[in-house]
């Protein structure tokens, strides 16, 4: 009897691991045409516009179907010494923008999660809300705070020392390296806030114990840990600082300092022929985007080691927190300087210039001029109104093709076994690398030629261009969540017969939920905020909010400009807010 069973037990389990094997196999089968799908999408979103961007740099007139081969375009811009002193411009501006940003986010970061400094959730919030705020606004804001005429700081400052001139000026490099480090904070604090939270403070206790010095500790213990986020966070950062133009083409063009991104806008927009340059663009691009690329494998590579420093703990783990004593007012007080730069006085100084007929200094006499003119005009005004309804359906077109584009991608990548999935993978993550003037110039060369498919002056090339720049970020986001769900419920489902699609909509959907629900709100709000791709691809019908503001600006009407900024970011921040609740709901839920 007792053979009979292990007999009976052993074909169980062969039976088992036959189901399994065809389980699997059937599985693999079954995601061949989601992966194929996603393979020539991302190939028409990623790989079409950098061959064309390609072609370009190697055509006499650099328009990508032209007759001919040349590499004359390479020539006239590595040969040219101007090149390299935009390099030079681009590098420093980089390098100031992340010290600012890493000194700030990584401080307050270690503030919150591993001290006791009161008011956390608070704090939290109050750093991520500058998100809010588009860059380009925050440019301007300052040039009304500190320009070198009317600046409202240097207007006080003159009074009070009695100086014959203003002593900051906005329009520096230096003024491009504070602006720019002030917006990147919210993003060094995200990216460092998790590495400070998951240190086990045994390992310090352990090394007190020993005798270790805390500059001991902080070497051996601390620093170890926390390099690869580090390392990470400072190439992540730098990546943004080198394709950014709204502070650059705010600050710097004006008195003709230029880095990469203003420098390609100058020559497509304003070049002295009257046409744009796009082989000479092409070529300039080509050797930054290879730059581009190495730092974005490099971290993917430091993201990828951060495993090498890790800590295993039970499910009690909770971090030590450092007692601030004394210094928790001053801590507090660090954070308050942040948030009155990057929020309090751009957004005070908005609204006042809002309120007033002209651009007039920051008084109780002046009081008397305040007015809703600006406001009424704007909501009254069909162009404005246009704008903003472009910019609602550019950012709910992109962030829905994101999110759904991300679970898809996470699906192929983390769940099956498909051929072809790390390509896929691969494809999702180099647009991180792509500047946004860069990718505009590959949509601009790609859509012109086609008379089939009229993209090019439409809000969909500009839908199409956020949905490739976001892209990167809503697949890692949902890579992360994917990999920590088990697929049990999935193997269950297919078990009991159900084909990918309805295993997607009705397990791995729910399970996904609060991470996509994250997903679409972050670039939903990013996508309103968002210039350079809208003012590069904007046609007579298709501008948006952002480009309204910066048109108002440019022409020199800066009360339009606050009013337009003022309702923007308002609109923005009751996205980030929506986007924050959902993170913190998660963070506990993930804690308990």
């Amino acid at each position: 009897m007792n053979d009979s069973v292990l007999t009976s037990h052993d074909g169980g389990r062969k039976a088992r691991s036959i189901f399994s094997t065809r389980l699997r196999q059937r599985g693999r089968y079954s995601v061949a045409w989601p992966t194929i799908i996603l393979g020539v999408l991302l190939f028409w979103m990623v790989g079409l516009p950098l061959i064309m961007l390609l072609t370009s740099s190697l055509k006499p007139t650099g328009f990508p179907l032209s007759t001919g081969w040349s590499i004359g375009h390479y020539a006239r811009v590595y040969l040219d010494p101007s090149f390299y002193s935009l390099t030079l411009n681009t590098l420093i501006f980089a390098a100031g923008s992340i010290l600012i940003a890493m000194s700030f986010g990584t401080l307050i970061a270690w503030l919150v999660e591993r001290t006791d400094i009161p008011f956390r959730p608070l704090i939290r919030t109050v750093v991520i809300l500058p998100i809010a705020t588009p860059p380009v606004l925050l440019a301007i804001s300052w040039t009304m705070l500190i320009g070198p005429r009317t600046g409202f700081f240097n207007q006080i400052l003159q009074e009070a020392f009695g100086l014959e001139s203003s002593p900051f000026n906005i329009y520096s490099m230096a003024g491009m390296i504070f602006v720019e480090g002030l917006a990147m904070v919210p993003s060094a604090f995200l990216l460092m806030a998790p590495s400070f939270r998951n240190i086990d403070p045994t390992l310090e206790d352990a090394a007190a114990a020993s005798g270790a010095s805390a500059w001991y500790t902080m070497r051996r213990i601390v620093l170890p840990l926390l390099t690869p986020a580090l390392l990470a966070s400072c190439m992540f950062l730098a990546i943004i600082s080198f394709v950014v133009f709204d502070v650059p083409g705010t600050l710097g063009m004006p008195v003709g300092i230029y880095v990469l991104s203003s420098r390609i806008y100058r020559l497509l927009h304003l070049n002295t022929t009257g046409l744009p340059d796009y082989g000479m663009v092409s070529a300039m691009a080509v050797l930054f985007l290879v730059l581009l690329l190495i730092m974005a494998f490099g971290y993917q590579r430091a993201v990828k080691n951060a495993g090498r420093f890790v800590t295993l703990t039970g499910k009690g783990f909770r971090p030590r927190r450092f007692k601030l004593k004394r210094l928790r007012w001053l801590a507090i007080g660090m954070v308050f300087l942040y948030f009155s730069l990057a929020v309090l006085a751009p957004l005070g100084v908005l609204l006042w210039t809002s309120l007033m007929p002209y651009q007039i200094k920051i008084s109780l006499e002046a009081l008397s001029l305040a007015s809703l003119a600006n406001h009424r005009a704007f909501f009254a005004n069909e162009f404005a109104f246009h704008a903003a309804l472009n910019s609602v359906v550019i950012a709910l077109v992109s962030a829905t093709a994101v999110t759904v584009l991300s679970m898809l991608v996470s699906w192929v990548v983390v769940r099956s076994k498909a051929p072809g999935r790390k390509i896929v993978d691969l494809a999702t993550f180099i647009p991180v690398a792509i500047p946004g003037v860069m990718l505009s110039v590959a949509l601009i060369q790609l859509y012109s030629t086609m008379t089939w498919f009229r993209a090019y002056g439409t809000i969909w090339i500009i839908a199409i261009a956020y949905a490739t720049t976001f892209l990167s970020f809503g697949s890692r986001s949902t890579n992360s969540v994917m990999m920590q769900l088990h697929p049990d419920l999935e193997d269950a489902a297919r078990t009991a017969g159900a084909g990918w699609l309805r295993v997607g909509y009705r397990i791995v959907v729910p399970l996904l939920g609060p991470a996509l629900i994250a997903v679409w709100i972050w670039v939903l709000a990013h996508a309103m905020r968002e210039l350079t791709a809208a003012l590069m691809l904007q046609g007579l019908d298709n501008q948006t909010l952002p480009v309204l503001l910066w048109g108002y600006w440019a022409g020199g009407e800066p009360t339009k400009t606050a009013a337009v900024g003022v309702w923007l970011v308002a609109a923005l921040f009751i996205v980030v807010a929506g986007w924050q609740i959902i993170a913190e709901r998660s963070r506990v839920r993930t804690q308990s």
